[in-house]
């Protein structure tokens, strides 16, 4: 099973969202009421990415706007002249809306026709805003109690508490974050109310929050700051029409930026939670970022076998690094990226996913090669400044850590390597997880190196020797050390 095929996989799975019927006696909220039946029925195929028609309702703005057939979707006051309520009223099969579905309730009907009666007033704080994020943060449900099959384990982090004895490794679950002790794999303690998938962890250089991101797939997307001692509740930065998938602090922890499944990229000021910027650059999912040392660059990787370089001031376009889409001699391939990190102080960056080498460049070299069209062909008839480090994986690359001269790369074939950066040799090998691991995790202050897989199981090494000091399933209620 290719890795794009589980990715693809990952969002077909959604939540209901709940549709409440308009009282009699107020006005009808477009945001609690309305928003949340377009989005159930209408989105999938007017959306961003799929506007059948020429129509999209991903927004109130879009919902309100002409479609390729120039009628008018919504007449404020008048509903039987928007053809909104026209086309999901109608006793016409052929042509009632949604096509190919069931067609709405009546109850769900008489919502549409009641908003548009009575002016078809847009009650959030931005038109221009998806859907999703317009309704608010979700209140998420209590985890379960005990887990009937270990999660899978998309995101973990080391986490350094300033006390004596208590380094734990906090773990992406169902509807939490659980944390466990690193020497003995026994459960310490849940933080529950969260998304109900948990894509990224980083804890802060303080050791007392963490910076999580997650949400449901096709649906839904957040990330928080979370206090890890449970003193206060989540700190939500941003809510996202789709599942977050990478979140991370910048190298002096000011900062924190966030990407995910709708392709956007965000940066937060980490004190305030104020969003700078916001960035939709990418055709595809934002499946990791890196903050560069010196504070000039964002980079984020994504499944469009892209790497886009942000100016981290503003959020605009640096340059875009396209290696990972090179038809180069032996290095050819149309891969997408996983994983970016920024290594050292010069704007070096190494980036992996796809195919059989690890690729190490420079932001602003990337930028003196990108060129034009016009001399596309030139260019890539040329080496230019990329160097290759071939991994030996059988699989793809889904993680990498950064320390130093050390690279740590996991793989979908189920081994984890440490790489020597500027040899490009492999130095040693972590034998041992039997399933895709996604997740990894790298402290020099502990000398240890914590690893997730699909099938739950977290492993703790010894770097130096490629030892597995303790093994244990994230599967609260039931979890098993070895």
């Amino acid at each position: 099973m290719r890795v794009s095929t589980f990715w693809c996989a990952l969002v077909i799975s959604s939540a209901g969202i709940a549709c409440f019927a308009a009282s009699a006696s107020a006005d009808v909220s477009f945001v609690r009421t309305v928003a949340p039946i377009v989005l159930r029925h209408c989105v999938g195929c007017h959306g961003d990415k799929i506007n059948l028609g020429g129509y999209r309702a991903q927004t109130f703005q879009y919902l309100m706007r002409r479609g390729g057939s120039g009628k008018v979707p919504v007449v404020p006051g008048k509903p039987e002249e928007s053809a909104l309520f026209r086309l999901v009223s109608t006793s016409n099969a052929a042509s009632r809306m949604p096509k190919g579905d069931e067609p709405l309730s009546k109850t769900q009907v008489e919502t549409i026709r009641q908003w548009i009666a009575e002016g078809a007033k847009f009650d959030g704080s931005d038109p221009a805003a998806s859907l999703r994020s317009a309704m608010g943060v979700r209140q998420h449900p209590a985890a379960p109690q005990a887990y009937r099959t270990a999660a899978p384990v998309m995101a973990l982090a080391i986490v350094h508490q300033p006390l004596p004895d208590a380094d734990l490794i906090a773990v992406g679950g169902y509807n939490e974050v659980t944390l466990w002790s690193s020497k003995t794999g026994t459960l310490v303690r849940r933080i529950g109310h969260l998304p109900q998938r948990i894509q990224s962890l980083a804890c802060s250089r303080d050791g007392r929050r963490l910076l999580v991101a997650g949400g449901t797939p096709g649906e839904y997307g957040e990330a928080s700051l979370v206090d890890i001692a449970g003193a206060s509740k989540p700190q939500v930065l941003g809510n996202y029409s789709d599942i977050a998938l990478t979140a991370v602090f910048s190298p002096e922890g000011a900062r924190i930026a966030v990407g995910g499944a709708d392709g956007s990229v965000s940066v937060y000021d980490a004190s305030s939670g104020h969003r700078i910027w916001i960035s939709s650059l990418h055709s595809d999912w934002v499946t990791s970022i890196s903050f560069s040392q010196d504070g000039k660059f964002v980079a984020s990787a994504s499944r469009d076998m892209t790497v886009k370089l942000h100016n981290a001031s503003d959020g605009s376009l640096y340059t875009t690094y396209s290696g990972h889409c090179r038809q180069l001699g032996q290095y050819k391939g149309q891969d997408p990226v996983y994983s970016v990190h920024f290594i050292g102080a010069a704007d070096d960056a190494i980036s992996a996913g796809g195919g059989k080498w690890i690729q190490l460049w420079n932001a602003e070299k990337a930028k003196e090669e990108a060129g034009s069209a016009a001399d596309m062909e030139e260019r890539f008839a040329k080496m230019g400044h990329t160097q290759y480090l071939p991994h030996g994986f059988d699989q793809p690359v889904l993680a990498t850590a950064v320390d130093g001269n050390n690279l740590y790369a996991a793989s979908a074939d189920g081994s984890v390597k440490l790489f020597d950066i500027p040899s490009k040799r492999e130095v040693r090998k972590f034998s041992g997880h039997t399933d895709w691991v996604y997740s990894l995790d790298f402290s020099a202050q502990d000398h240890l190196l914590v690893t997730g897989a699909y099938n739950g199981e977290v492993r703790v090494w010894d770097p130096q020797t490629a030892i597995c000091v303790c093994s244990f399933y994230a599967q609260p209620g039931a979890h098993v050390v070895h």
